[in-house]
């Protein structure tokens, strides 16, 4: 199994990014950690991001 299955933040909000590289998975950026952050708390959820990308 793979960092990003074991992360499925990765899967959810990364995965989508332009900028995003399967080798880099150990690198978190400030917008990451902000989504991460938010759905931890319950602010958004994981449909509204999804719901981002449509």
């Amino acid at each position: 199994m793979t960092k990003k299955e074991n992360n499925p933040y990765i899967t959810l909000i990364c995965s989508h990014c332009e900028f995003f590289k399967e080798d880099d998975i150990e690198l978190e950026c400030a917008a990451f950690k902000i989504l991460k952050s938010m759905l931890q708390k319950g602010i958004i959820t994981q449909e509204e991001i999804k719901d981002a990308f449509k």
